[in-house]
Formats: structure tokens, C-alpha cells, sequence
């Protein structure tokens, strides 16, 4: 080494470590003196090294002078300094809407806000050395005193308008350094007669609030956050979002101002009920963080302040992607100086990177498409600051609230404006290659909702939902159902319209096979145009990541589809075609055959009336599986008023608490006629398939005047969950909660061994529970309705009979109502027109004998009503069964005049009165004979006088059986007679005899 480059290499070192010094102690305009003499030592010094010295020079060389260009845009975009004027622009544009609605107090305090903000910017001015007398620091002086005089003006015109209690109140606090109007006035005139600008300046160090990393720092965080000090509980409590306890102090606030959620139309609103403001204030806690209802009033919302924002809410989760590329985080402004927002036409600028969010850029390119094709806002308007013209304006301190239509309801997110960067100074989030920070913004505030940048993706419809509110409905092209030609139609005509947004979405398939098609496997797609031309039908196609084009027909690469006549009525050139910004045509066919689905929302506007409803389904209402058992499931009624041709869109949407794999499968089933209630599942007007996903879009072609039940169905309930239903219409709708009983009972019960006796077909029907209920006497003609639901997954019926008695034996002539076929684990029966007064016996049955559970019995009725058990047959009674048989000419004499001593008797002694009954029945017979049973008085071998009897010969599956008797005195004897109408009967029978008291029973058989 010479002389001279030792020299050299000393001085490059000395100039290093005074500009780190210099660089470590805030003082960033030495740093940058410093920087730069060194930087060109440091050239110098590599002229006369090679090799791996070279390299190493090399590499000090880029980490220095990338720091340099850190420093001057930090410099030149920092807020404390020349942020100052845009912050006086963002006030005083706050200002006037404050001013144009009347808010007065409100308006004067942002126009003093505003006024300080010049103030700041006319000190530094007269305190900095030298004049700048350049075209552009003229122009600067121009503007500053425009907006100057304009807010002086304006707010002189506030104060003249404020009330008297203003007034007064300004009076009151007039010890608060709070500056007055005229105080402002009086100094802007003092300052700007003596003002000397420069366009150049030197930030003032002391007042210097954010934090910079130093080469030397930065090795030791990789993942620095450039932010600004916090300010103190006093001077900050205004420049940050509400704590978390002030959100929960707010909420009742909130909610008693929330947008109407119940509406029939345009105009007529209805506020929430309280059930509706409790799932709103559950569901407005998402991935741990609180984002309310948004109010009118939220679009005053102060942007104006004189530090850097920074979102209370922490950083955003990062993907390990991103963690592994991430710098640092920083502002945007150090970013791009003063970027536009949304300011560029059309999607082709914008581009997904790193964050597998496909969805929401696809939705976010057809959402920016759409404001370009028909010049009207749609998202745009949903970001805040504004300016006049309504479209959103960059605020110097970073601080922006998006309105996201979240759960039902549009909601306020605030955010502030650091985004990570990589260590290439890239960002690691959506971005525009125009520096647009827009789509970054309104990305991070869908992501902040949806817990971070960690996003395992969704579909473009849902994400466009969030975005926009438009209806979503999802078309699987692989579906059975799926009509090529109505779908084209459809989203043909509804893109010309202006009254849909699409996109398209790719399903799994190989690596080979995607490559060779330039697709993306399971990847979201925007579709920027659809056009019937020439004979095709065609879709103009953006990838998100602005790059890899379709390769099939009608694409950059196919030098066959593409005839002049198409080229010239689609202004295609293919010049143009060869950057690929991973835009693309295609034809439907080609979508139809490689992508999985496609995804249309659908304007809400076109429907002019609407209503929606918010409500939950918790863990105890029904079932854990109501597959079968639809009585406590969430239901609606919905009623089409008269009008020609109504078409009704149903839209159910699941609320979400947590970002996670959804795993509840839930359905919406729309049952016509009366629009009562529905308890268990039958024909209906649209049975809904059981999805997983957030949204189910049914849409009906209704009759006027007609009636639906709109019944919410899950597959199982694993938790509670919360939803809302909109329904959307052409003609005048209304909804309500579909009726429930006035009075109900619960009744629990269960089936034994004595007392599941199975079908009506069984011997031991009437062996069932049995239930009596009576109508009040005072109550008016009534119906209602009967569940019956069992612990275990058993075959049950529910048979109602007149009278309040005990059934024995099944009559349909006494049958009122039933559940129909047995039914596992569920029925209902439906009852009509009970009489007051009147008495009815209900039977729960099981199909078989022996099968053996708990049920609850759930009775509904209009009318007050009683209900109690019905004690079984010979209950309190001594019981014997009996046994004998039937054979035709001996046992078996048969008709009317039949000789009783020839057929089987019972011989029956008691020693006191005692009340008896007796029941015959034929279990194991073929075919049931006639039948008959009967008690005589027995003395001296003498038939005699007839105690009881069965009445008429039957064949009922249950038997015959005597009413209940007082027989006997002491010693005395009665004969049990069993009989059968035909004399050719053969088979056996049981008797059972009940007895009060003890007796002795002799079989005489012949």
C-alpha cells in the first residue's frame, strides 16, 4: 500500500465514523456532508484495489449510500418539517365539511388547528438563513399565503356564526393557550410581512420524533420499526385511537346512532332491537381487536394533527414470508414523498406481492376497473381523509380510516401508514408500480380485520363483499347445474350494465399442466371486461401478480384466433401485448374447461326494497345435529306484497370473529305457504346445500302476495354463532321472526320396560306414555303444534285422540292428529282447531317394543292450556296373566249363542269387594279373531248375572278389556269367560286380570 492510499484509506475511516456519529445523534444534515465525502473516498479507494478488497469496498460503498438516499427522503418528506402545509390542507378541508354541516365549534377549532400549521411553517422560515428567491420558492410563498388568508377568512365566518354558547364557552376557557382567531391574524400578518422562504431546509433536530436506524444499528435489528416518541398522556390522548376501554364505553353511543339494519325500502328505516344490538356488539370483536358500527359523523373524524399517527392496535402480523424479507417498516411518506391515492386509472399498475391474498387484490383490480370504466366511486369513497371532490387525499401524518362493510354492517378501521419493506427497499405488501399508496392502504385495513398480514386467503366474492357490500353468489363450473350460456348472458350483460363485479378462480391441478396453460393453481383472477364479438365470446383477464399470462386460445401467444376484424373490434395490438402486466383474453369456453369457479356481486342497489335482520344461534337452542329437528333452528317470515313479477335474493351471512379454517357447514332453506314455523324437514321451495363457506345467496321468482319460511340450517353446532340475513327484492317485502307458539310446556319422559310398548300395531301400544291436555274453558278455538325428541336416534310417532282417556285400542274415527311415519330421533305433530274446554289424549310410541330412551315432549299451543300424565291401565292394581288357547269344536264354539261353558273360563274367588278388570289379547294369532271378554257371577256351578264386559266382538291388535267393576263379598265366585266369534278360531291368548284386592284365579278349561 502507498503513501498516498494509506493516506486515503485513513480519511475515508475518520469521515466514516464522524458522519455514524453525526448520523447516531440526530444530526442528519452533517450526516449526510459526511456521507458523502466519504462515498467519494471510498470511490476513490477502489480504483486501487482488486479482487476481494475490491468486493468489500464495493459493499461499504452500496450500504453507505443507501443510507444517503434514506436520509434525503426522510429529510424531504418529513412531516415536523414540510408536512406542515399538507396538514393545513387536510384541516382546513375538514374544516369546510364541518362548516357546510353546521357543526360550527367544531369547524372553528380545525380552522385554528390549521392556522397553527401555517404559523409553524412561517417560524421556521424566519428563522432560516438565507432567502430563496427562486421561480419555485415564489410559487411556495404564493400558495402559503392563499391558504393562509382562505382559513383566516373562513374561520372569521365560523366565529361570526357560531352560537352564543360557543361563544360563551370560548370565553370561559379563555386562560387555555389555545389560539383565538384574531391572535392567529394578527401574528400570520406580523410573520408573513418579513418572510423569507427556501425549498430547502434542514429539519429541526429538537423536535426531531422519530427514531432512524444507522447502518451500524441496523445489523443489530433486522426488523426496525421507523416510528415515531410517544407523545405524553396529555398532549397525545387526541392523536390516537380510543382505548379499549373507551371502546367499550362507546359502544352503547354507538349503537344508539348505528345505521338502521331492519328496512323495507329506500327510505323507511327501523332501529336495531336489543337482540340485534347484542350480536352486533359480540360480532364487532374480531381476531382480538374491536372495530365499531360506522356513524354518520365518523366522516368528521379529525386527520389534522401535528405528529406522526401511529395505530394503537400494534404492527400487523407478518407471513413468515414476509419475516424472512422484512427491513424494516416504514412511513409511506419517507416512501414516495407525497403520493397519490388512488389517483391512477385502471388496475394494470397494481400488484400482489408476498402476501397470499389473491382474492382481495383480484377484488381490489375490479373494484379500481370499475371507477375507471364507469366513472362513478365505489371504493374510493370509503377512505378517509377526503378531499372536497370526495376522493381521498394523502394526510402527512399518517393516519387513515377505511369503511369496511364487516358482519353486517359498514365499520370504521383506522390505520396508520407503515408498510414493511424489504431489504431491497421494496414493499412486502400489495403496492403500484406508479407509487399509488392506495391499494397498500386499503389492503392493510381488509388485513387488519382480518388479522394480518398471515391471510390463508378466501374468494374474491366474499373479499369484494367486505370491500364493497355488493351481494355475493359463487358458480361452480363444475356442477352439475352449471349453465354455460345463462352464466355468459348473465355476466355479459350485468358487466355492460355496471351492476356486477367478476372474478374467476383456478382449482388445484399440476405443476406441469398450470405452466404450460400459464395459470396458477388455486388462484383468484379479476375479470376486467367481457365482450361478444365476431362470433366469440371473450374475457379480458388480470392476474394479481401482474405477470404470468394465460397461453391458450386467444392469447398473446395464439397467432391463429387473432383475425384482423377481432383485432380492430377489441383494439387489440399485439405490439402492446409483449409486456406482460399479466393481463390477458381468453375465451369462456377455455374458462369453462380450466377454471374451477367463477364469482359474480352483484350491485345491491338494483333492488329498491330491502330488509335484514342480525341475530345468533347459541349452543342451547335445539340439537347439537337438527338434521331432523328444525323447531328451534333460527327462523323468518317472509312476505312478497303485491307487485308484477317480485324476484327476492336471500343473502345469509356468518359472522366473523376469528380468521380460521371454517369448518361449520351451514344451509338456508326456503319453505311457501303459510309462513308459520317449520319443525322438521319436508317439500320445500328450495332445499339449500350444506357449504362451508361465509355467504349463501338464494334466489327466488315469487308470486305476489305470497308467504315463505326462511329456516337457517347447520349440519352440527360445534359453537355459537352469528348471522345476518338480508333479503333483497323489486317489490315491496317484509320480514319478521316466524311465530311461535303463545304458550308452551316441556314435558320429560321416558321409555322402560313396562312402558315401550312400540307401534299401534303392537299388544303393548297402550302401554306407552300417555299424556291428557285440556283447552282452557275461557280460551278460544286454538291449534299448535307437538315436537317429540329422543336421546337416542329411535324410529318415534306422537297419535293424538279425543277425550282425555286412556288409550286401549287405536281408532282412527278418535284420532285427531298425528306425526305420520316414524320418524328417527324427531317428529312434530300439527294440531288444528282444539275445541275450549275439551279434553285430548297424546301418545309418544316408539316403532318397536323394548326400545328404550329418554324424550322430551315440547306442546305449543295458542291457548292456555294443562297438561298431565295418564296413569297406565290397572295402575295400583294386583296383576296375573293368564294363558290358555282356542280349539275349533271343543274350546272354540263360536257365535253369539254360543254355549260359555264350552269356551275357556276363569275361575275367580275373592273374600271382599274388590274392583277388577280384565284384558284379552291375541299376540301370536295369524290373523286377529273377534274377540270378546267377560265377568259373571258364578253359584252352584250356575252362570249368572253379567258383571262386566267388553262390549262388541273386535279384533284390535291391543285386545278387549272390561271396564273397571266392583265384584265380590265374602266366598263368593265369578267366571272369567274368554271367547271367539268363529268356532273354527285356533290359537292362543293371554288374559290379563287386575284386581284391587287379593283373589285366587282357577283356570276351567273343557
Amino acid at each position: 500500500m502507498t503513501e498516498a492510499v494509506a493516506s486515503l484509506y485513513a480519511k475515508t475511516t475518520e469521515l466514516l465514523c464522524q458522519a455514524v456519529a453525526a448520523d447516531t445523534h440526530h444530526r442528519y444534515s452533517e450526516a449526510l456532508s459526511l456521507y458523502n465525502n466519504a462515498l467519494k473516498s471510498i470511490a476513490e479507494l477502489q480504483k486501487q484495489y482488486t479482487g476481494q478488497q475490491r468486493t468489500q469496498l464495493e459493499s461499504k460503498f452500496c450500504e453507505y449510500s443507501g443510507r444517503v438516499s434514506m436520509l434525503l427522503r426522510q429529510l424531504a418528506d418529513n412531516p415536523a418539517y414540510y408536512g406542515d402545509l399538507d396538514k393545513a390542507r387536510v384541516g382546513l378541508d375538514a374544516a369546510h365539511r364541518q362548516h357546510l354541516q353546521g357543526s360550527v365549534d367544531a369547524a372553528l377549532n380545525l380552522y385554528i388547528s390549521s392556522i397553527g400549521c401555517y404559523q409553524r411553517i412561517l417560524q421556521q422560515e424566519k428563522s432560516g438563513v438565507g432567502s430563496d428567491s427562486t421561480k419555485a420558492g415564489k410559487q411556495w410563498r404564493r400558495e402559503l399565503l392563499k391558504f393562509a388568508n382562505t382559513c383566516l377568512k373562513e374561520a372569521e365566518v365560523a366565529k361570526q356564526t357560531a352560537s352564543p354558547a360557543i361563544e360563551s364557552s370560548e370565553s370561559t376557557h379563555s386562560s387555555s393557550p389555545t389560539l383565538t382567531v384574531s391572535d392567529a391574524q394578527s401574528a400570520l400578518q406580523q410573520q408573513i410581512s418579513g418572510l423569507s422562504l427556501q425549498t430547502a431546509r434542514e429539519p429541526d433536530n429538537t423536535n426531531r420524533s422519530e427514531h432512524t436506524s444507522t447502518p451500524e444499528s441496523r445489523r443489530n435489528s433486522a426488523h426496525f420499526i421507523s416510528q415515531p416518541q410517544h407523545l405524553s398522556p396529555g398532549t397525545g390522548s387526541s392523536h390516537t385511537s380510543t382505548s379499549s376501554m373507551s371502546n367499550v364505553h362507546s359502544f352503547h353511543d354507538t349503537m344508539s346512532n348505528a345505521s338502521p339494519v331492519c328496512t323495507t325500502n329506500n327510505t323507511h328505516t327501523e332501529r336495531l332491537t336489543d337482540d340485534e344490538t347484542q350480536v352486533v356488539r359480540i360480532t364487532s370483536h374480531i381476531n382480538g381487536l374491536t372495530f365499531l358500527p360506522w356513524l354518520d359523523n365518523d366522516e368528521s373524524e379529525n386527520f389534522a394533527m401535528p405528529d406522526y399517527f401511529t395505530d394503537k392496535d400494534g404492527l400487523l402480523t407478518l407471513s413468515r414470508k414476509q419475516q424472512r424479507k422484512l427491513w424494516q417498516w416504514r412511513r409511506a411518506s419517507h416512501l414516495y414523498g407525497q403520493p397519490q391515492i388512488f389517483g391512477q386509472y385502471g388496475c394494470g399498475h397494481i400488484v400482489q406481492e408476498t402476501v397470499t391474498d389473491c382474492s382481495f387484490v383480484a377484488a381490489l383490480c375490479v373494484s379500481v376497473e370499475y371507477e375507471h370504466r364507469f366513472k362513478r366511486q365505489l371504493i374510493t369513497q370509503h377512505v378517509y381523509p377526503q378531499g372536497r371532490n370526495g376522493m381521498p387525499v394523502f394526510n402527512p401524518a399518517g393516519k387513515y380510516m377505511v369503511k369496511l362493510f364487516v358482519n353486517g354492517l359498514w365499520r370504521r378501521v383506522v390505520i396508520d401508514d407503515l408498510l414493511p419493506v424489504g431489504e431491497t427497499g421494496k414493499l412486502l405488501c400489495t403496492y403500484s408500480i406508479t407509487g399509488d399508496i392506495g391499494q397498500s392502504l386499503m389492503e392493510k385495513a381488509f388485513l387488519k380485520v382480518m388479522g394480518g398480514y398471515d391471510f390463508p386467503g378466501s374468494n374474491a366474492s366474499t373479499d369484494l363483499h367486505v370491500l364493497t357490500g355488493w351481494i355475493p353468489e359463487h358458480v361452480f363450473v363444475q356442477d352439475q347445474a352449471f349453465d354455460a350460456e345463462r352464466t355468459w348472458t348473465r355476466m355479459h350483460d350485468g358487466l355492460r350494465r355496471g351492476s356486477v363485479l367478476l372474478t374467476i378462480a383456478t382449482g388445484e391441478m399440476g405443476s406441469d399442466v398450470a405452466a404450460s396453460l400459464g395459470l396458477v393453481p388455486s388462484h383468484a383472477y379479476a375479470v376486467l371486461d367481457a365482450r361478444q364479438v365476431c362470433g366469440h365470446q371473450l374475457l379480458r383477464v388480470k392476474n394479481p401478480w401482474n405477470s404470468l399470462r394465460w397461453t391458450g386460445a386467444f392469447s398473446h401467444a395464439d397467432q391463429i384466433s387473432w383475425t384482423p376484424d377481432l383485432m380492430h373490434a377489441l383494439d387489440y395490438d399485439p405490439a402492446h401485448e409483449r409486456d406482460d402486466q399479466g393481463i390477458f383474453w381468453i375465451d369462456f369456453a377455455s374458462v369453462c374447461r380450466r377454471f374451477d369457479a367463477i364469482h359474480l356481486n352483484w350491485n345491491p342497489n338494483v333492488f329498491a326494497h330491502r330488509a335484514s335482520v342480525h341475530f345468533s344461534w347459541n349452543m342451547d337452542m335445539g340439537p347439537r345435529q337438527a338434521l331432523h329437528d328444525f323447531s328451534a333452528n333460527p327462523q323468518y317470515t317472509l312476505v312478497v306484497e303485491q307487485g308484477s313479477d317480485p324476484i327476492v335474493w336471500i343473502l345469509l351471512s356468518k359472522h366473523l370473529l376469528k380468521t380460521e379454517e371454517n369448518t361449520d357447514f351451514i344451509a338456508l332453506h326456503v319453505y311457501d305457504g303459510t309462513g308459520g314455523r317449520v319443525y322438521e324437514p319436508r317439500a320445500a321451495l328450495h332445499i339449500g346445500e350444506y357449504v362451508n363457506t361465509q355467504h349463501v345467496l338464494v334466489q327466488l321468482t315469487t308470486s305476489p302476495g305470497e308467504r315463505y319460511t326462511l329456516v337457517v340450517a347447520q349440519r352440527e353446532k360445534t359453537k355459537p354463532l352469528h348471522f345476518t340475513l338480508r333479503v333483497l327484492s323489486n317489490t315491496h317485502i317484509r320480514l319478521m321472526q316466524a311465530p311461535v307458539p303463545e304458550y308452551c310446556e316441556d314435558v320429560m319422559g321416558q321409555w322402560g320396560s313396562a312402558s315401550a310398548g312400540g307401534n299401534t300395531a303392537s299388544p303393548r301400544y297402550m302401554d306407552n306414555p300417555q299424556f291428557q291436555i285440556t283447552i282452557s274453558p275461557n280460551a278460544r278455538t286454538t291449534s299448535g303444534i307437538i315436537t317429540l325428541e329422543t336421546a337416542h336416534k329411535h324410529p318415534v310417532n306422537i297419535r293424538v285422540f279425543r277425550g282425555g282417556f286412556l288409550v286401549t285400542r287405536v281408532l282412527e274415527i278418535n284420532t285427531v292428529a298425528t306425526s305420520g311415519k316414524y320418524r328417527s330421533q324427531f317428529c312434530t305433530c300439527v294440531l288444528e282447531a282444539l275445541e275450549p274446554g275439551s279434553s285430548y289424549t297424546v301418545v309418544v310410541s316408539t316403532f318397536e317394543p323394548f326400545m328404550f330412551s329418554r324424550f322430551k315432549l315440547r306442546i305449543g299451543l295458542g291457548s292456555l292450556f294443562t297438561v298431565a300424565p295418564i296413569a297406565r291401565e290397572g295402575a295400583g292394581m294386583r296383576m296375573r296373566e293368564l294363558h290358555g288357547r282356542w280349539t275349533p269344536g271343543s274350546e272354540c264354539v263360536g257365535g253369539p249363542d254360543q254355549s260359555y261353558h264350552k269356551c275357556p273360563r276363569f275361575l275367580v274367588r275373592t273374600e271382599c269387594e274388590t274392583r277388577v278388570l280384565a284384558r284379552l289379547q291375541t299376540p301370536h294369532a295369524e290373523h286377529l279373531p273377534l274377540v270378546n271378554v267377560s265377568v259373571y257371577e258364578f253359584d252352584d256351578a250356575v252362570l249368572g248375572t253379567l258383571c262386566a264386559s267388553s262390549g262388541s266382538y273386535t279384533n284390535s291388535p291391543q285386545g278387549v278389556a272390561t271396564r273397571q267393576s266392583t265384584i265380590g263379598r265374602a266366598g263368593s265366585e265369578f267366571l272369567v269367560v274368554a271367547s271367539a266369534w268363529d268356532h273354527d278360531v285356533d290359537t292362543s291368548f293371554v288374559l290379563y286380570f287386575y284386581s284391587e284386592h287379593a283373589v285366587e284365579v282357577t283356570p276351567l278349561f273343557h
